[in-house]
């Protein structure tokens, strides 16, 4: 079996175990996951495709690729945080993303992002939803303080001329603190 086809089994392997989960419990449970398989069975591509945007957006953040990053979104896409200022906002458009996202460098130093699990539900071969945790640590350029944050992204995607594309993100806190600065020697 080749490497590519492999990479392609694990992946939808992982997407049938995140379907698999409840979807009981907590303020974001109301959210359109799927608890069985029979969604990824009857949308295995679309699946793994969506899996990838989110995957995408989380790799062009830390590497600082807003032009990749706009182009994961539809037009007249919505991101939101809910959040107190300044840690909240609302972008609306693809153009009002990229000059946040490129905004935001001013600010934020260093940014490492990693999203799991990914819990998605295909609609129709056109929508979708996704959930995810996404796990982050920044460096705030103005303090040198670094924080860990902790959320999670609810999204409404739709397929534009082949692609997905996020016309939804919206984004909830669950856990934020500053972490301290290492002691001890740097080796």
């Amino acid at each position: 079996m080749n490497r590519h086809l492999r990479t392609s089994l694990a992946a939808l392997l992982v997407t049938l175990l995140g379907c698999a989960g409840s979807t009981t419990g907590g303020p974001l449970a109301s959210r359109s996951t799927s608890p069985s398989t029979s969604n990824v069975e009857a949308y295995p591509v679309e699946h793994l495709a969506v899996r990838s945007l989110i995957e995408r957006f989380a790799d062009a953040a830390n590497h600082q690729d807003w032009k990749t990053m706009e182009s994961l979104f539809t037009e007249d896409a919505v991101w939101e945080v809910k959040a107190a200022p300044p840690m909240g906002w609302t972008f609306e458009g693809r153009n009002a993303i990229r000059e946040g996202m490129t905004g935001n460098t001013a600010r934020v130093e260093l940014r490492v992002m990693s999203v799991t699990p990914i819990v998605v539900h295909v609609q129709g071969p056109e929508r979708a939803t996704a959930r995810s945790t996404l796990d982050e640590v920044l460096r705030v350029r103005q303090t040198g303080k670094d924080l860990r944050v902790v959320g999670t992204y609810s999204d409404q995607l739709v397929k534009q001329d082949g692609q997905w594309r996020f016309a939804r993100r919206t984004f909830e806190f669950r856990y934020e603190e500053e972490l301290g600065t290492p002691t001890g020697d740097a080796r």
